[in-house]
């Protein structure tokens, strides 16, 4: 059970790293379907990011690792990041295919950018920082999930991440924590289910939600 005085420690802590807010949810709420890594072998230029298959649990394994918690902290980071219609809809096309429009190519740069940052700076370190609180709390098999590819390997000024992927041992295998999709996660269903409104997609200037959930019990 999560006391009220713990989950109050754990959302001021989570506001404090950077988060909008962190809410707990019943971990039976998460809702998990084997065709979800169907988007990280095909589309996702990540995939091979040692957070993300095939270096994770199987969804199948995960699964049953899920049904072993009762809780899970959702946590909505913050971004400064906006997204115009025509970056929103092809953010992943632009990233193997950049756009021959120097307006358009620098918008795109800005934006990788941004999402590199801010999961470097914030949102991984600040996942680790809440999951590191809930062990001190007692939780002692509490994990911490990313939103996406690992970017602790991102090079200086962000433009790209140098992750070991197939070719060597990662870089950081104490702090690396398995992707959110990668697990078979359905983030959508999930905050639907929670009755969570999501950002309409593709976006028109807006800022896309940035989540990672820390597995509790």
């Amino acid at each position: 059970m999560i006391s009220d005085a713990n989950l109050k420690l754990l959302q001021e802590k989570a506001k404090k790293l950077g988060a909008n807010e962190a809410i707990l949810i019943p971990a039976t709420s998460i809702v998990v379907e084997n065709r979800t890594i169907l988007k990280c072998i095909f589309g996702c230029n990540g995939w091979g990011s040692r957070v993300c298959p095939p270096f994770i649990p199987t969804v199948d394994e995960f699964r049953k690792m899920l049904a072993e918690y009762q809780w899970a902290l959702l946590v909505d980071w913050m971004s400064e990041n906006i997204l115009s219609r025509e970056i929103s809809e092809n953010f992943v096309k632009y990233g193997v295919s950049p756009p021959k429009n120097n307006e358009l190519r620098e918008e795109y740069q800005h934006a990788l950018k941004t999402v590199i940052r801010e999961r470097k700076q914030r949102i991984q370190p600040g996942s680790l920082e809440l999951e590191k609180l809930a062990w001190v709390l007692g939780y002692n098999t509490a994990l911490a999930t990313v939103p996406g590819m690992c970017t602790w390997c991102a090079n200086s000024d962000y433009s790209e991440v140098n992750c070991a992927r197939f070719k060597d041992e990662c870089h950081h295998p104490t702090i690396r924590r398995p992707c959110i999709m990668g697990l078979g996660i359905r983030l959508d269903k999930t905050l639907e289910k929670l009755d969570i409104p999501l950002p309409d997609f593709p976006m028109e200037d807006g800022t896309p939600k940035q989540y990672t959930l820390i597995f509790l019990d």
